[in-house]
């Protein structure tokens, strides 16, 4: 095993840890990069759904990777993966070098927003919609429309249809987890002032030129509050940037890394 440093990729909801295979492999020998399954997923044991889920749930399970690494480790994750890379930073001070993150949707930053109706601020009420109309289908039996829901707020109208058969059964079966995550994102008790105490060297946010509204706002906060932040944006990409202009933000990504690595600013294939 080589002496390089350590990289934990975490994937976004219905989705899997493959989602990163090409940086996994972009970061070649100098890396010794790691690819966890989140509850649920792959080879990772699915939740009890007895009580609601927790990003610490998430945590707990990541952490042992994180303290088997006396050095520390960089973090990348993407949408439900980026809020979970973010909890881990702040439970594990000292030991996460620095997080590379794509959209991380942690919802509960948005409900100390104002409105200027009487309901939650616009993007919170988006949210809050979307949540909605996914649980009443999943728990009506309509588990394949809870799907389809979910897929087309993230890539827009007709991105159901155009996923395979087998992509379409993968994401259906995985609606469930998928709800029980809303719950962690949008029910914690993580405070935007948490993130000015995240001492973290530099945190490179990705963000899409295309995307929802909620998301971009949760990086705005986090962009405003973090002491070290570098905001950057994906033209042309959306919420699924990682998948759908996987080569642009794995070569950004990349090169993040190699800076806090010491490696330079390195140009990395996808």
């Amino acid at each position: 095993m080589h002496d390089g440093p350590a990289a934990i990729t975490l994937h976004s909801s219905a989705s899997s840890p493959r989602q990163w295979s090409a940086l996994v492999q972009s970061l070649g020998s100098a890396y010794r990069a790691a690819a966890p399954a989140l509850i649920g997923y792959g080879d990772a044991p699915d939740w009890h759904y007895q009580r609601p889920l927790s990003l610490d749930d998430e945590a707990q399970r990541i952490e042992p990777l994180i303290e088997a690494e006396p050095r520390g480790v960089h973090l990348v994750g993407h949408s439900f993966g980026g809020a979970v890379a973010l909890r881990l930073a702040l439970r594990n001070p000292g030991r996460v070098r620095s997080l590379a993150l794509y959209e991380p949707v942690l919802f509960s930053l948005l409900n100390d927003e104002v409105s200027d109706g009487p309901g939650p601020a616009p993007a919170m009420a988006e949210v809050n919609a979307v949540r909605i109309a996914i649980r009443r289908s999943l728990y009506s039996g309509r588990r394949a429309f809870a799907a389809r829901l979910f897929v087309e707020y993230w890539s827009g109208p007709g991105a159901w249809d155009v996923l395979d058969l087998r992509r379409q059964e993968a994401i259906t079966a995985r609606m469930r987890k998928v709800d029980a995550e809303f719950d962690a994102v949008n029910c914690n008790q993580i405070t935007l002032g948490e993130f000015r105490l995240l001492r973290v060297p530099v945190l490179l946010l990705l963000q899409g030129e295309n995307t929802r509204r909620p998301a971009r706002r949760i990086v705005e906060l986090l962009d405003s509050m973090l002491p070290d932040a570098t905001r950057e944006e994906v033209r042309g990409a959306g919420h699924m940037g990682p998948i759908t202009h996987a080569a642009e933000v794995n070569a950004r990504i990349g090169a993040y890394l190699d800076t806090q690595a010491g490696y330079g600013r390195l140009s990395r294939a996808a």
